[in-house]
This record gives structure tokens, C-alpha cells and sequence, in this order.
């Protein structure tokens, strides 16, 4: 079976080496330092002593003058990312004058900007920052360039530019992992491109990427059969002498491939209604299923058989007749009554990647694997995304419907558990449409009023009486950004209410329930700015992919804005069948799909980390929602903390 994904070694192998390992000399690397301490804080930062080198540095800080002072602050700031103490690094890096610095130590901040870009997980800010490399750039600088901008490329799922970015990386001095890691990035980013394809697209390549092309093209030939590509594999060498490729990279290849070797499958069977209130939705999802197989270009491309699962008492009589048809895995059964009758199972007579998902007291059969596009998993990862960017008060609006209450109430848990406390919250009836008042509440415009009315009547009594202009802050609301949960209609009244009660500073998040993939001038002047998480393939307007949006938009019978994001979901659920197994392997494992970057989690449930945009025409991608567990709320410091009365302590779907 085709598999449409990158490889996520090289992000785990080469860039370990290349941030950590292989840069840490380029700190001090310009004379020999004259400071006895500076000498000892760069070796601490050699031996990964990150905290001490950066207390050394702020230490040589306050010490210096001019730009050497901000010298230190920057390689200060250096060693608090690789830390993670981003905040303490960005605030390092907002004090340094770019312009009492060198030409090459400027460049240096740019390097130290875009690593810290990086980690927050804003994969456009580092290609901003690192726009070209210079010309009298240092090896060690290069280095660092080309690996932050291809971890860049990777998360925005840019293969192309990725794949040159590995392609510089492997001209410049590597250790040989460095290079074997670099080089396997590259074989495995051309082997999901056609040969053709490739000609087409990087035309007038040097002779070392023709190279690497027709070797990616040997391996597509050959993927499963060492053995066979020898004599093959010889002609290559004959026609390419002298190219960089290491000798052991065809051997690291193979075994690559074969710890990610997916699960063999002779026979799909598909359980979907055809009739019922699901079969609009059951029809959008088998779109998406079948437009995945005609895009399988495998030879060993699998059989696909539908099943009518209708009635949902009837799953066990066709699953067990799947499995007597000699299926190898069953896709669906769609309606939750159907998927809690597997989940409650003790075993299962072949593996089964249910679209639907359900909690149950017991632990669901081995086998048993889940797929949705879970609301509250969205409003989950706006409480990760929040927290990596560094918020700390969230202030949450919600619709007082029992999934409006669900989502709500995953947020809080999520946000509680990556360290957070108080969360101020208000609930509003949609069938009203008075958003005013809750959004006033929310953000006590009132008090906010209140404090402006007396400031205004200060500052007019002042200048009454002769007295000097008066400078005034407003003391801060305790909140620091809005979680507005509701659809587009909703959110387009939302938005700009938030701005008219003496918010407009505040950032915005809501969810892709809020975006239908298109905005009109009037909703564009609304929702402007408001950030929410999508899936991938929303985005992809354009390309000429057979499965991108434009096209299966143009192609399939339209289902409806409703159902849209079911077409993508249908794709990934045929595209990561054979990797169910792989993913179980790891907590590590991922695979990027069209609705998400996609891992299973302990219940192996498929869940995704999408991709966050701030809506605009068109919209602006931000980057991708980091993993849960490299994330925590940076706690306030005690002058800080105030005490919320406004805030609550139990998710409104337990209240």
C-alpha cells in the first residue's frame, strides 16, 4: 500500500546532532577567549551544561560594556533554549542592540532567534529569520542554517525545499551519523516522489542531485528487496563515481525500512450505512476512501469491499463475515452504538480502525483502533498551543450545549494538567444570540470602563489646573487571552464584540468550527485574526495532487461544508491502515496525514496535532500543535498572581 509520509528520523536523529551536538563549538568559536570565564562557561556549554554556561554568561553580562555585553546575552540566551527556559531566552534577546554587534555575530542572533522560533514551534518565523545564508558565513554556521530551516520545511510539510535544505546539509563537513542521518533524510523525502515528478520539478539539478534522484528512483523500484537492487546498484556507482552518497547508506536504507515496515493487507472491508441519518456522512467518507485507492499506485494495491452497517445490531454478523471473505482489516463501523459493542468486546476476529470514537469502563480489545475528528480533541490542543506560546490566564467562552459543555470541559482538564490554575469562564445560549453580555463579563468590560472613565476625568482635572500631564497604564484584567468555543455565525459576532469591550489587545483562539475553509470580504473583516487549528488539507488549494482539496473539490459530487472535512478523514484512514502497527510500537511514532499530524495514543486512539492558522485571506500558517508532553504553563511569579473571582473550579460539563 501507498504511504504518504516523511521520516521522522532524520528530525530525531540529525537534528539532535546538529543543534546539540555538532553547533555547540560555533558559541565561542571566533579567538580564543581572553576571559577566563568565558572560556569555562563555552565548555560548560559543550558538556550540555546549559544552566551553568548561561549563568556564567549573564554573569560576563553584567560585567562588560557595549557589544560585548550583548555578546554574552546572546550566547546566554543560547543556553537557556537548549534549556528550554524560552521565555528567560527571548527576554535576553529583546535587550541585545543588533547593532553593536559584528557582521557574523548579528548573523549568530539570527541563528539563536530562529532556534528559539523553533522550539515554540513556529516553523514561518524561522524561515523569516534565516531568509540566506551569507556568503562569509562559517561552516558551523551553515550547518546550523541549512538543519534549522529544513526542521522548519519538515513541520510545515514543505517537501521539496526540505529535501534542498538536506541536499546542502550533506555538501558541508558532517561527522559520518551526521551525514548517514542527512543522507537517509534525503533518499527517504525523493522516494515519495515519482521520477517523473522529480525531473519536473527540480529541473536543471547539478550532477550530484541527479544522483541522488536516480538512486531514490532504484530504491522506489526495489523497496522491499536488497538482494535485488546489487547489480542495479553497481550501474548507478558506474554512472556517478565519485558522488558523496557513504557506502553504508544503501544497508542503513533497508534496515530502515524494515523497522517501518508496514502490515502486509491482502483485502479491505469497509463497514459504512447507506441509509439513516449517517449515510450523507457515510458517503463523504467512502469518497475520500476510494479517491485514496485510485491514488495508490502500488502494484500490490489491496481489494476494497463495502458492507451496509445501517443497523448497528449488525456488526458482529458482518465483521465476522469480513473476516470469512478474507479480509485483513475492517475500516468503520461509523455510529458509536456500533463502535462501543467492539470496545466492550474481549477479542476481535481481524484488526478494526473504527471512525468513530468512545470512552468505556473497560479496556477495549486488542486490535481495536479509533479514528474521529473529535471536537473536544481540537479544544485540547487550543489549551497546548496556548501554553507553548507562553500564555498563562486564559479566559474561555462556550455555548451552553451539552458539546459546547464537553468541549469546555476538556480544555480545563488539559490546561490543569500542563500546570495552569485559574480559568475564567462564561457560558452563552446560542438560540438567543445576545453575545454582549457574557462577552462583557468575560472580559470585565465593565470595571475596565470604570477605571477609563476615571483616568479620562484625572487627566481633565489636571490639565485644568496647569499640572503636568498625567501617564497612566491600566492595571492588568488577570487574563491574557480568549478561548471562544462556537461556528462561524457564532464567531463572526464573537470576534468583534471581544474588540468592543476594551479587549481588542487580547489574541483570540477558537476552533476549525469557526472556518468552513473560505471567507467572504464582510466575514474576512470580522474573523480577522482569530487563530484555531486545522487539518492540512483545508489548505491546500492549489496543488495538482490528485487527493489536494482543489482537486477532489472539482472531481467528486458535492456532499456539503458539512461533511467536507469527512473527505481527508476517509484518505487517512486508507492511507495509515498498514501503519496501525507501527504507531502502536511508539509513543514516538507519528505519520503526517491530510487531516493532521497523526500518533496513537494509549487507547490507540488516532489522534492528531494539527496545524494552526490566523485567519486572513489567505490564511496565515503558524505552525503545527506540539506533542502534550514538551509543553508546560509557565508559572507566574508571586508579585504576579492575583486571586480570580471570576474564576472556576470545576469543568462545566461536571457541574
Amino acid at each position: 500500500m501507498h504511504s504518504r509520509q516523511f521520516s521522522r528520523l532524520f528530525l530525531v536523529s540529525f537534528i539532535l546532532l546538529a543543534l546539540i551536538t555538532g553547533c555547540e563549538t560555533t558559541q565561542l568559536k571566533r579567538s580564543p577567549p581572553v576571559d577566563p570565564q568565558a572560556a569555562h562557561a563555552s565548555a560548560l556549554y559543550e558538556q550540555q551544561r546549559y544552566q551553568e554556561a548561561a549563568d556564567l554568561y549573564l554573569d560576563l553580562a553584567h560585567r562588560a560594556v557595549n557589544g560585548q555585553r550583548d555578546l554574552y546575552r546572546l550566547l546566554a540566551a543560547d543556553s537557556l533554549i537548549h534549556e528550554g527556559q524560552l521565555d528567560k531566552a527571548e527576554t535576553l534577546l529583546d535587550q541585545i542592540q543588533p547593532t553593536t554587534l559584528a557582521p557574523a555575530e548579528q548573523f549568530r542572533l539570527n541563528l539563536v532567534q530562529a532556534s528559539l522560533s523553533l522550539e515554540r514551534h513556529q516553523p514561518e518565523n524561522v524561515l523569516s529569520v534565516l531568509p540566506r545564508l551569507p556568503q562569509n558565513a562559517s561552516e558551523d554556521a551553515a550547518i546550523r542554517y541549512h538543519s534549522l530551516r529544513a526542521a522548519a520545511l519538515e513541520e510545515l510539510q514543505q517537501r521539496l525545499p526540505y529535501v534542498r535544505e538536506l541536499l546542502a546539509l550533506s555538501k558541508l563537513p558532517l561527522d559520518t551519523e551526521q551525514q548517514l542521518q542527512t543522507q537517509l533524510g534525503i533518499l527517504d523525502t525523493l522516494t515519495r516522489f515519482k521520477p517523473q515528478e522529480l525531473r519536473e520539478q527540480m529541473p536543471g539539478s547539478d550532477h550530484d542531485t541527479r544522483g541522488w534522484m536516480e538512486l531514490a528512483a532504484l530504491l522506489r523500484d526495489f523497496p522491499n528487496t536488497p538482494e535485488e537492487i546489487i547489480a542495479p546498484y553497481r550501474e548507478w556507482r558506474d554512472l556517478f563515481p565519485d558522488h558523496p552518497a557513504l557506502p553504508e547508506l544503501i544497508t542503513s536504507y533497508y534496515a530502515q525500512q524494515q523497522q517501518r515496515a508496514p502490515l502486509e493487507i491482502s483485502r479491505i472491508a469497509v463497514l459504512l450505512p447507506m441509509s439513516g441519518p449517517y449515510a450523507r456522512a457515510a458517503a463523504t467518507l467512502r469518497d475520500g476512501l476510494m479517491a485514496a485507492w485510485y491514488a495508490d499506485s502500488s502494484e500490490n494495491r489491496p481489494p476494497i469491499k463495502f458492507y451496509d452497517s445501517s443497523n448497528p445490531e449488525q456488526v458482529w454478523p458482518l465483521l465476522n463475515q469480513a473476516a470469512d471473505e478474507g479480509a485483513s482489516i475492517v475500516i468503520g463501523p461509523l455510529s458509536k452504538s456500533a463502535v462501543e459493542q467492539l470496545a466492550r468486546a474481549g477479542s476481535l476476529p481481524l484488526p478494526v480502525l473504527a471512525l468513530n470514537q468512545v470512552n468505556t469502563d473497560s479496556t477495549p480489545p486488542q486490535g481495536l483502533y479509533q479514528f474521529a475528528l473529535s471536537p473536544e480533541d481540537e479544544a485540547r490542543q487550543v489549551a497546548i498551543w496556548a501554553a507553548w506560546q507562553g500564555y498563562r490566564q486564559p479566559a474561555m467562552l462556550y455555548p451552553a450545549t451539552p458539546l459546547g459543555k464537553r468541549m469546555a470541559g476538556a480544555f480545563m482538564e488539559t490546561w490543569r494538567e500542563l500546570g495552569g490554575e485559574s480559568i475564567r469562564t462564561r457560558d452563552y445560549d446560542p438560540a438567543s444570540g445576545d453575545y454582549s453580555t457574557p462577552v462583557a463579563e468575560l472580559v470585565m468590560a465593565r470595571e475596565r470602563k470604570a477605571q477609563l472613565e476615571k483616568l479620562k476625568e484625572a487627566r481633565e482635572k489636571a490639565r485644568e489646573e496647569g499640572l503636568a500631564e498625567i501617564g497612566y497604564e491600566l492595571p492588568p484584567r488577570g487574563i491574557d487571552f480568549v478561548f471562544a468555543i462556537g461556528n462561524k455565525k457564532q464567531m463572526r459576532q464573537i470576534r468583534p464584540m471581544v474588540q468592543f469591550h476594551y479587549a481588542e489587545d487580547l489574541p483570540v483562539f477558537s476552533t476549525s468550527r469557526a472556518w468552513d475553509g473560505q471567507m467572504s470580504h464582510d466575514e474576512s473583516f470580522d474573523l480577522a485574526g482569530l487563530m484555531l487549528p486545522e487539518m492540512p488539507w483545508m489548505l491546500d488549494r492549489q496543488s495538482e495532487d490528485p487527493l489536494s482539496r482543489s482537486v477532489l473539490q472539482a472531481s467528486l459530487p458535492p456532499r456539503g461544508r458539512k461533511y467536507l472535512r469527512l473527505l481527508p478523514m476517509g484518505i487517512d484512514a486508507y492511507t495509515v491502515a498498514p501503519l496501525l502497527r507501527r504507531l502502536e510500537s511508539s509513543d514516538r511514532e507519528t505519520t503526517p496525514g491530510l487531516t493532521g499530524l497523526l500518533y496513537l495514543n494509549p487507547q490507540r486512539q488516532l489522534m492528531r496535532r494539527m496545524t494552526w492558522i490566523s485567519l486572513q485571506t489567505p490564511p496565515r500558517v503558524l505552525g503545527v500543535t506540539p506533542a502534550a508532553n514538551s509543553v508546560q504553563v509557565v508559572p507566574m511569579e508571586p508579585e504576579q498572581q492575583t486571586l480570580e473571582q471570576h474564576s472556576e473550579s470545576t469543568p462545566p460539563a461536571q457541574r
